[in-house]
């Protein structure tokens, strides 16, 4: 069974005590200090605040917490993910981005869905991650963990990047073009899909690859089971980018090892904006009649 599938999708928060709420934000999105306040406001007798980070930090959370408050986009989501650092706190995203894939609750929605959250009728889905690490000569350069992609990009002065896939330690395909980018489930909707690789559905345990601006027929993407273990090898000097976040040069020698994480990041879901809605309204999908 699927890690992510072993926990409850009900948000449970302690019944002794206040639950502890950390609101996470980025300042730079104008109403986000405005909601902030609000929402400081709407728990001041609900919950124990724990602190209001609206700067762009990247340090890892330390404090014990029962519930974070992400205010921003897709991209605030990932920063938290990095910050919470394996910390398997319930995370509602308010979506001040362009997206809203990972941030799904509408601003105007915030209260209510914090109200059911809080009287014990909150519901999250817990996202699986993927653990990535970069070997060169027999050191680990790199050990993180993401819940998007990651993306192998050609190097400055490199015209095409070759690379390498293999699963299980057997070869699978080679790819030549600008690069390459390895998604979970949950990152099928980033820039996989960008570059015309599939979605998945975010409870669907599997990753996938997807070769861009291939200068190859044969590339297409593949889907993966999300427990085994790949391996990306380079041909050339490369750029890695992890969640947009983690970047890091990768020299002709260096290995790439992507395998399960075993942590989960539990987001917080609107029960009147899952995750099928959002796809329709973001990719301006048709509507249909009802089949009852």
């Amino acid at each position: 069974m699927p890690e992510a599938a072993k926990l409850s999708n009900r948000v449970q928060l302690p019944s002794s005590r206040k639950p502890r709420v950390l609101i996470l934000g980025d300042k730079r999105k104008s109403e986000v200090p405005r909601l902030a306040r609000k929402l400081k406001d709407f728990l001041r007798e609900k919950a124990h605040i724990v602190g209001v980070d609206l700067r762009r930090s990247r340090a890892k959370i330390k404090e014990s917490l029962d519930l974070v408050l992400v205010l921003g986009g897709d991209g605030a989501i990932l920063a938290a993910s990095h910050r919470l650092d394996g910390k398997r706190v319930p995370v509602m995203g308010i979506n001040f981005g362009s997206v809203g894939f990972l941030a799904a609750v509408a601003p105007e929605r915030a209260e209510a869905t914090l109200g059911q959250v809080l009287d014990g009728a909150g519901r999250c889905e817990n996202r699986a991650m993927m653990r990535v690490q970069i070997k060169r000569k027999g050191k680990l350069r790199l050990d993180t963990h993401i819940l998007n992609d990651v993306v192998l990009s050609r190097g400055l002065g490199t015209s095409l990047l070759g690379t390498v896939l293999h699963v299980d330690r057997q070869p699978i395909s080679s790819y030549r073009g600008d690069g390459v980018v390895l998604s979970t489930a949950t990152g099928s909707t980033a820039y996989s899909l960008s570059a015309g690789g599939p979605i998945l559905a975010p409870n669907v345990e599997a990753w996938v690859v997807t070769p861009i601006a291939p200068h190859m027929v044969g590339a297409r993407p593949l889907v993966l089971p999300g427990n085994r273990i790949a391996n990306f090898a380079v041909d050339a000097h490369a750029i890695l980018t992890a969640d947009g976040h983690v970047e890091k040069k990768l020299l002709p020698t260096d290995v790439v090892k992507a395998s399960p994480s075993g942590r989960l990041l539990r987001l917080i879901v609107d029960p009147e904006n899952f995750f099928y809605a959002r796809l329709r309204r973001k990719l301006h999908w048709g509507t249909f009649p009802s089949s009852g």
